[in-house]
């Protein structure tokens, strides 16, 4: 039996080319999507699945409290590690962790920067990552050690056994290569090329590492099995507040696979995500799909007509409803079978370039059973839902009504095809305004103001022993008559990491204890950076007594409370000498951060260089690296130039607004093949009407309009249903922007007038050329 509904569906198909192409061509697309988006989907949720005892490693964040909200962050103090190990019995394992960025690792003749990590021994009895040779637990308790990964120890060494060499760590320490183990999975939301002992970093950060009150260090756990939770938090914040004797802040222990999706957080409390983005990408996914189930539905009962008169005679014949069900099912699945095999081709040619724009390792694993199982979950709910409706409506046929030519009895379903037509609209309508409106707060962000002189600035790194060289560069580099100043600092001016609780000013209120950014900066540094001085002075050499001044933003002042004039006031021991207008760091459509700046004394991490106006800025690079390299020879010579780092931090930005680009033009093309086969029916089924029409003087125009006007009605419905919904839509999601754009008439109004006119261009082919048929041949069997 299944073999004759399979054959019986194989001539229908091949009966109706142009239908069938139109439907797997729409099928196809929209396979395509759901398997790009399942592969999407499969990455994010088994991200970091490969550590054994990943159920119960959790993450210290701390609370706190300030202007009426709770804020949450994921750096602690580096004192708490101790306390966490001493009182806490339910910890089993507890790890300190810092990401030190490219440090240079050097052996022998070869030199390269390399992404470390600084982590206490108890790190690798936390996390899984096998080890290829050596004991990562007992390297880590050598200052003295250092462990890399496979990659790393291919790269320095080739295939020379590396355990036990001496790495020359950024030409200040020599440290053993004590362990190598496996690279992090592609799925890992840690990477590191190099992992050095914490004890390391105790040392090189003396200064304030034992401060309860400098916020720098991360923090993770491994609790006991069985472990409660809420009482472990209970016990940690208790604690905590009587230790620091501060009610204005607490930590608590937060799931390590809840990190990824779930680090959103609001007034103290997990809310959104990285899992916001995966819902509406799911969710565009699957009204994509539901779009081309539409047309095949569409299309199916709109040739209702033509399969009346096969129901009847089946019916006549004996044939059950069940039976006509499930034939016209089966057609459906043979349908959703060819079109998968082109939806396969189009993700095996769309993923490389995907993959280059999201950064992603999405690929098609023709062996792994549980790609199978979603793709043909994928298929069979394809087939049911765009076969349903068809198969319940024209099974449903009477067939003598249907044997006597009264099947306009059931037109009726023209009504739910419009309905069918409008909701694709609504869909197509609302993904082309979130795609304006997204890529307008895009640009907003990119074309902000950001409150410094960007042209012309250079930022060098400074790594290892090139920290406590910068006075010697400044002098090298301002011989250098293309340069028109240098200063330093211990941050870039793009991100500013540090921050602290500890900063005092006149009239502090306990409810006033909230974070600030720090920072430590050499002379003349708003200057250099070409920032602006709302009040005030820059650090400068004239000043002897500018070791203890400080700067600081706009922000600052109004969060602070602090009364003009600013300037003389004293923050703790340190008197304010001037207030930088407020300028973008850190995220670009934030408001700007709290920030004190420190006149630094110690070594820096950053040289930031003006340049005068040139043409040619490589020759003037040529003598600042010749410049570098001869007070520091051994380091390779980085730079960047401010703009263009500024411009890069958009990149994860501009890969989801393509992304969403790429779904919205998906569901109108599917649209459009949509009513291209609607529209080609409609001109089919209203030939005798449009030869009537000629003959009594109707012109092509006319009778355009006449077949336009009926597609256009569906498209107008879904603008006016769809505006008042994308304008709660998008307002919610602007509404968590700091710096963002406003809803405007014209965004609607180009989504409307450009989706009208794409769905005129589509069916304009059928009416034309319905138009301009000879009538004589539509007329002739009458």
């Amino acid at each position: 039996m299944f073999k004759n509904y399979w054959r019986h569906g194989w001539r229908n198909l091949l009966k109706n080319k142009r239908s069938s192409l139109i439907n797997i061509g729409g099928l196809s697309i929209g396979l395509a999507t759901g398997i790009i988006i399942l592969l999407w989907l499969h990455e994010e949720f088994t991200y970091d699945s490969f550590h054994q005892h990943r159920s119960g490693i959790y993450m210290v964040m701390t609370n706190q409290y300030h202007d009426g909200r709770w804020f949450t962050g994921d750096a602690t103090p580096a004192p708490l590690a101790a306390k966490l190990q001493h009182d806490f019995p339910e910890i089993k394992y507890s790890s300190r962790h810092v990401y030190s960025g490219q440090q240079l690792l050097s052996t022998g003749q070869k030199s390269i920067y390399q992404q470390n990590m600084y982590a206490d021994p108890d790190y690798f009895n936390i996390f899984t990552f096998p080890a290829v040779t050596g004991d990562p637990v007992a390297a880590l308790r050598d200052p003295g050690a250092i462990i890399l990964s496979e990659s790393a120890a291919q790269r320095l060494y080739g295939n020379k056994d590396p355990i036990g060499q001496i790495i020359r760590h950024n030409n200040q320490h020599n440290l053993r290569v004590a362990a190598v183990i496996r690279d992090a999975p592609y799925n890992s939301s840690v990477k590191f090329d190099a992992v050095l002992p914490f004890r390391l970093y105790e040392l090189e950060n003396a200064d304030w590492i034992d401060r309860w009150d400098n916020y720098r260090i991360g923090n993770y756990i491994l609790l006991q099995p069985g472990s409660d939770l809420e009482a472990f938090n209970k016990k940690l914040r208790k604690a905590m507040q009587a230790t620091a004797a501060d009610t204005t802040s607490y930590l608590f222990a937060y799931p390590f696979t809840a990190l990824r999706l779930h680090s959103g957080f609001k007034n103290g409390r997990p809310s959104g995500g990285r899992i916001e983005m995966i819902m509406l990408l799911g969710t565009i996914g699957f009204f994509i799909l539901l779009i081309a189930c539409i047309n095949f539905m569409n299309l199916s009962t709109a040739r209702a007509e033509r399969r009346a008169k096969e129901v009847g005679v089946r019916k006549a014949m004996g044939a059950s409803r069940t039976t006509i069900i499930f034939q016209f099912l089966v057609e459906a699945m043979i349908t959703t079978f060819g079109a998968l095999l082109l939806a396969l081709l189009i993700v095996k040619l769309v993923l490389p370039g995907l993959n280059s724009i999201s950064g992603k390792s999405l690929h098609l694993n023709f062996l792994h059973p549980g790609m199978w199982a979603g793709i043909l979950l994928l298929v069979l709910f394809t087939s049911l839902v765009a076969g349903s409706y068809p198969a319940f409506f024209l099974s449903s046929f009477q067939p003598v009504k249907v044997l006597k030519g009264a099947v306009s009895a059931h037109r009726g379903n023209g009504l739910f095809r419009k309905s069918l037509v409008t909701l694709q609209f609504i869909i197509s309508i609302f993904l082309i305004i979130s795609t304006i409106v997204i890529y307008r707060q895009l640009q907003h962000g990119e074309n902000r103001p950001v409150g410094y002189n960007q042209d012309d600035l250079l930022e060098i790194p400074l790594r290892g022993e090139m920290t406590g060289k910068y006075q010697l560069l400044r002098e090298e580099l301002l011989r250098i008559p293309e340069i028109a100043g240098v200063s330093a600092g211990t941050d870039d001016l793009l991100h500013f990491n540090g921050s602290t609780d500890g900063v005092n000013w006149p009239g502090k209120t306990a409810d006033q204890n909230f974070p600030v950014n720090i920072t430590w900066v050499k002379h003349n540094w708003v200057k250099t950076a070409g920032l602006q001085l709302a009040s005030g002075r820059d650090f400068s050499e004239d000043y002897g007594s500018d070791s203890l001044g400080c700067l600081l933003n706009e922000a600052a002042v109004k969060k602070m409370g602090l009364k003009e004039p600013v300037v003389g006031t004293l923050l703790g021991s340190n008197p304010v000498i001037g207030v930088v207008k407020d300028f973008v760091s850190n995220n670009p459509y934030r408001a700007p951060a709290p920030l004190v700046v420190y006149m630094g004394t110690g070594p820096m991490n950053h040289i930031f260089v003006r340049l005068h106006k040139t043409e040619h800025p490589e020759k003037v690079l040529a003598k600042i690296e010749a410049a570098v390299k001869k007070n520091s020879p051994e380091f390779p010579f980085e730079f960047s130039f401010v703009k263009e780092a500024y411009q890069e931090m958009f990149t994860g930005m501009r890969s989801g607004g393509f992304m969403l680009n790429w779904t919205s033009g998906i569901a109108i093309l599917i649209s459009c093949l949509g009513l291209f086969g609607l529209s080609a029916y409609l001109a089919e089924r209203r030939s005798k009407e449009i030869g009537i029409r000629k003959i009594m003087g109707a012109g092509v125009g006319r009778i355009w309009f006449m077949l336009a006007k009926e597609f256009l009605k569906p498209v107008f419905i879904a603008f006016v249903i769809t505006v008042p919904l994308a304008v709660l839509a998008m307002g919610e999601t602007l509404r968590g922007i700091d710096y963002r754009i406003s809803l405007q008439w014209w965004m609607f109004a180009v989504a409307g007038i450009l989706t009208a006119l794409i769905a005129l261009l589509t069916i304009s082919y059928q009416g034309t050329k319905a138009a301009r048929a000879n009538p004589v041949k539509a007329l002739q069997s009458e």
